[in-house]
């Protein structure tokens, strides 16, 4: 573990058990003598989401442009956390992690899930991050503990996104922060929503309101993918029409098909490097875009 011992750890981190926490090394050393990728909290029964897009996620993830840009973008709001403990709450396979490592080596960091396959393709790519498997709307954390929540395109599987605006509410510490990414623009919602377990798509203005109502103040809105919403309006448009036709093995290839023929886009990657410089330089962001990040901080 690198800025914390598992004594400070065990002051953030709830056991599991009645039993104390167990040690970190490189996973949690539990009282069988052997190594654990993660604690178990809860299960992935009843998570809106399953192995089988975990490894959609898994083969497309870390190349596929616009979550390249995703992850360039929270860690761009982060700025500097050396010394924060930060959580990345649905860690998935830990590619965030694993760039937040590299950019905080001296940071804590905390994955959360519930998909046990993500957690341990997580562990082994970040394995001095402590991994827990729990539910995002029950996180098994002490309160007030929290500088920073990291989290990228989680709020839209779960059905109650306010309770877990909530919990993170409670986690932060005083002048916390929490960055989220979500889908943006409810009337694209489409086939690829549905496939992937999208509850919904998020309106403008959506999420602060309800980080309002979770005790949480909003700092700042912007939007990625707003020079190539116009295409992306257009696809989804189409794509809604096609949506009731398609299902089972079919709604499987026909997005399979559009993640592989989307992934390595000269346009969207030149794109969306054009709006980060623009981020960089100070510019304001573009009202509309295909994802809405949303930086909130614990008042």
């Amino acid at each position: 573990m690198r800025a914390r011992s598992t004594a400070q750890l065990g002051s953030i981190v709830k056991s599991p058990s009645t039993a104390p926490l167990p040690p970190f090394d490189g996973g949690w050393l539990v009282a069988s003598g052997s190594r654990e990728a993660f604690l178990r909290y809860a299960s992935d029964a009843a998570v809106n989401w399953s192995d089988e897009l975990e490894q959609l996620h898994d083969d497309q993830g870390r190349l596929h442009f616009l979550d390249v840009a995703t992850r360039r973008a929270i860690l761009a709001a982060v700025g500097e956390a050396d010394g924060s403990t930060i959580v990345d709450l649905g860690c998935s396979s830990g590619y965030l992690l694993e760039e937040l490592r590299a950019a905080h080596p001296g940071a804590t960091l905390l994955g959360i899930d519930l998909v046990e396959s993500g957690l341990r393709r997580a562990h082994a790519a970040v394995p001095d991050a402590a991994l827990l498997q729990a539910d995002a709307g029950s996180l098994p954390l002490v309160d007030s503990t929290i500088e920073l929540v990291v989290s990228a395109n989680l709020l839209e599987h779960v059905e109650d996104d306010v309770g877990v605006l909530r919990e993170v509410a409670r986690i932060l510490r005083p002048g916390g922060r929490a960055i989220f990414v979500v889908p943006a623009s409810p009337g694209l919602y489409d086939y690829y929503d549905r496939f992937l377990g999208h509850v919904r798509r998020y309106a403008r203005g959506e999420l602060p309101r309800k980080a309002h109502t979770a005790g949480l103040a909003v700092e700042r809105v912007s939007y990625l993918g707003a020079l190539l919403y116009p295409m992306f309006w257009l696809v989804k448009k189409r794509n809604r029409r096609l949506m009731a036709g398609l299902s089972g093995e079919a709604l499987e290839r026909r997005v399979g098909s559009d993640i592989a023929r989307t992934t390595d886009s000269r346009v969207g990657r030149q794109a969306l490097r054009f709006e980060q410089r623009m981020r960089a330089s100070g510019l304001p962001s573009l009202p509309f875009g295909v994802r809405c990040m949303t930086v909130l901080r614990h008042p």
